[in-house]
């Protein structure tokens, strides 16, 4: 009986045997397979959108679905094969699929910078889910009781439901994440603005073209309909790295870089101001340049000569890598357009012919962009013996700006700007750059007496990376990782608003001299009649800011932050001097003191030997200035083992100036300014995994992040007797709250 059995059921075994002479399951374990073929290839043709080729999205898509599909396949048949000499009936098919989905969407995770434990675990998740839909699937197909149906729903509902609760983030569900003060509910500005909205267009008409190689193999306005041809640059001194997939995708290498430009030139008299605008990092093959068109339509209507520059050619590609030194010749490709425009505007035959006042040039960058252009306005400490540049007095740089900027060190060393107007702005909600680099090179910014140069900062809540260019878009990593991402509070619409008020604003100061719209970098509040609705925290100083404390410069005693002050506190748990960290907990490269307290009542002191210097009556109108300072609300570190989380809100500070015959007077912060929480961000919407994502930079939800408060004096009130505001001696922070911690830093006075 036995030896009949075995006969049949090995007769049996042939019947099934299919391609090859192979044996391949049937019924739920072929559904399950076909699951697992489904979420293996929907997640690598989402993978290729990430991958761009240079042939086009639809040829991507095709390959890559193709190519999974035969590898799902052959995996299949290997299995089948390897287990050929076993009696018992085996899936090969969904063995082999799991194990090449595990394998190659590990491969893709790891490749997208997600830690590798993560990507495996979510490769295998991704390949269970599959597997599991599949064969739920196949039992809704099947003939069955509806009880059998029933069962494999809510099986697949709970195992779903119980997915969520391990990894998803709570606080979508939530309370929404703390944001600090909307603009709407921030109070009034302590100078308003006389000026219109700068986003608004000017009034002058404009035109719009191109100039570069003329040979660009895939941008017809680069290549054969380019309207003005420019040289090319001879790179080879800055890189030997230029591979030949990459020279074969652009048609050049190192040695003969197109100079490309897309222009928007006033109509009228000239000469005007120039604007030389610059991208970052993106996929090469996904242009950036356009992306700045908005700005560019409003600079040219409001009287200023703007240029986004090419500089895709330096970016990164999946299948062709990035060029060594690359930061280095972003700078130095801006400096070559300068050169390129000088020739332009000698030529009578050109547009620019006398219509660029190269006295006025402000470079704009975004990401390393935005590094970029502080370094090619510092180009003594990269580029001092390279005599192919324009001559360093043949032009002017006034101003920079740098959108969510990066920060490396290129050969050792970090752009120093001298007189040099600076303004950045930075998102909460970046998930690419995500640290506020530009505050660094915020704090390298210096300037002369008599100056009349300025710099300052934006950080803005519910703001991310690529919104800031239009082509960039939502997802500030490429797939698969993007897919993990949540999506910015700010539409790409209220981002670019908030682009055109700072941007135009600040040119209409640095190079058009208009001094109107300086309250709006006082004072965000200033400009509440036309910002969109966020939290917003700001920095700002001129070379009229007199310094009381810097910290940078303080000894090993933190009782003397600078020669003639004293410094003590009462009250507080602890006060020293700190370097201002990051999220990875890096140093920013600027230090203030740092003050804790568990109750109410501590206090902070800055005493002078004699008096404070400040200038009180060389004022024009004779107002009195401004007590400055900035502060960092670093409430929120102490929610883990305080329970503070109450006191990131309801941190109250009242202010104290003191005079040299001990009459006082005061004002509470918050009646003035508002004090607002860090803001802290989740930037995807996992829970725990999210650290498994990227190089760690989700791991913490917030940095340190700086206000300039701007106090008048006149807004102090006198207890007694009128204070001398010329002889001030001692000024004193008396912090509210049952508990609390603030970093204090530049804390002087200003106009």
């Amino acid at each position: 009986m036995n030896i009949e059995m075995e006969r049949v059921r090995t007769t049996r075994l042939r019947e099934k045997r299919g391609f090859l002479g192979l044996r391949f399951e049937e019924g739920l374990w072929r559904s399950a397979a076909g699951g697992i073929w489904v979420a293996s290839t929907s997640t690598v043709a989402l993978s290729a959108l990430g991958a761009p080729t240079g042939f086009g999205t639809g040829f991507d898509l095709a390959a890559a679905i193709v190519l999974n599909v035969l590898a799902l396949a052959l995996s299949g048949i290997v299995v089948a094969w390897l287990l050929s000499g076993v009696r018992r009936e085996v899936p090969a098919l969904a063995i082999g699929a799991a194990l090449y989905t595990i394998a190659a969407l590990s491969v893709i995770f790891v490749f997208a910078e997600i830690q590798t434990g993560f990507a495996i675990g979510l490769a295998a998740l991704l390949t269970g889910i599959g597997g599991g839909g599949g064969w739920v699937a196949g039992v809704l197909a099947r003939r069955g009781p509806w009880r059998t149906k029933l069962a494999a729903v809510l099986s697949a509902l709970l195992a779903a439901g119980f997915i969520g609760l391990l990894t998803v983030d709570s606080r979508l569900f939530g309370a929404e994440e703390n944001q600090g003060v909307a603009l709407a509910d921030a109070g009034e500005a302590i100078e308003a603005l006389a000026e219109a909205d700068p986003s608004q267009a000017g009034d002058y008409a404009y035109r719009a073209f191109t100039y570069g190689s003329g040979e660009d193999k895939h941008r017809p306005e680069f290549g054969e309909s380019v309207g003005l041809i420019s040289e090319p640059a001879d790179a080879s001194g800055y890189t030997s790295d230029w591979p030949w997939p990459r020279k074969r995708f652009w048609g050049f290498d190192e040695s003969e870089l197109p100079l490309n430009g897309r222009v928007w030139m006033p109509e009228g008299d000239g000469p005007w101001p120039l604007v030389l605008m610059v991208h970052g990092n993106h996929l090469m093959e996904d242009y950036s340049d356009e992306g700045y068109g908005y700005l560019g339509e409003l600079l040219a209507s409001r009287g200023f000569l703007a240029i986004s520059v090419d500089e895709n050619y330096l970016n990164y590609s999946v299948w062709r890598g990035i060029p060594d030194e690359d930061m280095k010749l972003r700078a130095w490709i801006l400096l070559k357009h300068i050169g390129q425009l000088e020739r332009f505007a000698n030529d009578p035959s050109t547009p620019f012919y006398e219509a660029v006042d190269f006295d006025r040039v402000a470079l704009l960058g975004h990401s390393r962009g935005g590094q970029a252009v502080a370094m090619a306005a510092d180009r003594e400490a990269w580029f001092a013996a390279d005599n192919a540049l324009p001559d360093r007095e043949s032009y002017r740089i006034r101003a920079v700006i740098a959108i969510a900027p990066t920060d490396t060190t290129v050969d050792g060393k970090t752009a120093n700007l001298k007189d040099v107007a600076y303004m950045t702005l930075q998102g909460s909600e970046d998930a690419d750059v995500n640290n506020f680099y530009g505050e660094r090179q915020y704090q390298r910014t210096s300037f002369a007496p008599g100056s009349d140069a300025f710099k300052t900062s934006l950080y803005i809540a519910g703001a991310n990376h690529g919104q800031f260019n239009t082509t960039w878009g939502a997802r500030d990593e490429s797939m698969p990782a993007g897919l993990f991402l949540k999506k910015p509070d700010l539409s790409g619409e209220q981002q670019r608003k908030i682009a055109k008020v700072y941007v135009s604003a600040f040119l209409e100061d640095a190079l058009h001299g208009n001094a109107g719209y300086r309250p709006l970098f006082r004072d965000y509040r200033a400009g509440a009649g036309f910002l969109p609705d966020t939290s917003y925290w700001s920095q700002y100083e001129d070379a009229g800011f007199v310094p009381v404390a810097r910290y940078e410069n303080a000894g090993s005693s933190e009782e003397r932050p600078e020669a003639g002050i004293t410094a003590s506190a009462a009250g507080a748990d602890a006060w020293e001097r700190e370097e201002a960290l990051d999220r990875q907990k890096h140093g920013k490269g600027n230090s203030g003191v740092v003050l804790s307290w568990s109750e109410e009542g501590a206090s902070y002191a800055l005493q002078a030997d004699s008096s404070f210097r400040m200038s009180v009556t060389n004022a024009e109108d004779g107002s009195l200035p401004m007590l400055s300072f900035s502060m960092a609300n670093l409430s929120w570190l102490l929610k883990e083992n305080q329970g503070a989380e109450a006191a990131a809100k309801d941190l109250n500070i009242r202010v104290e100036a003191e005079d040299a015959a001990g009459r006082t007077a005061n004002v509470s912060l918050s009646g003035i300014f508002p004090i607002q929480a860090t803001p802290r961000t989740s930037f995807t919407w996992l829970g725990w995994p999210e650290a498994g994502l990227g190089r760690g930079q989700y791991a913490q939800e917030a940095e340190s992040v700086f206000q300039t408060y701007l106090l008048p004096l006149e807004r102090f009130g006198a207890a007694g007797h009128d204070v001398d505001w010329n002889h001030l001696r001692r000024i004193v922070f008396y912090f509210g709250g049952a508990a609390g911690q603030v970093m204090l830093d530049d804390i002087g006075f200003a106009r």
